[in-house]
């Protein structure tokens, strides 16, 4: 089914997939927890988080950002967040049935 939709290339992970990611959009703020996916496209800090006996260890990522869903990696980064390739999000287009007005 994955190839209907043009994923024919599988991407690349350069971090351990089996523990927590998280990022933060802004400086001193939350952390939030993304998927793995979403790990490796954004554009902000990140960390990587370990589990040892109960108690959090947290190791900062600086590695490669590729564009989502892709594994060609970011050249421009889009401000802070998730990077698309062309800048969009996939199915962007609104969906509901009213008029959207922008």
């Amino acid at each position: 089914m994955a190839e209907k939709r043009g994923n024919l290339e599988k991407l690349t992970y350069d971090f351990d997939t089996a523990k927590c990611v998280q990022g933060q959009y802004k400086d001193d703020g939350p952390w939030y927890q993304l998927t793995q996916r979403e790990f490796r496209s954004f554009h902000g800090k990140r960390r990587i988080v370990t589990w040892n006996k109960g108690t959090p260890i947290y190791a900062d990522y600086d590695g490669p950002i590729y564009y989502f869903g892709t594994n060609i990696k970011a050249k421009e980064m889009y401000g802070v967040g998730v990077q698309y390739i062309h800048n969009e999000k996939p199915n962007s287009r609104c969906v509901c049935r009213y008029r959207c007005f922008k």
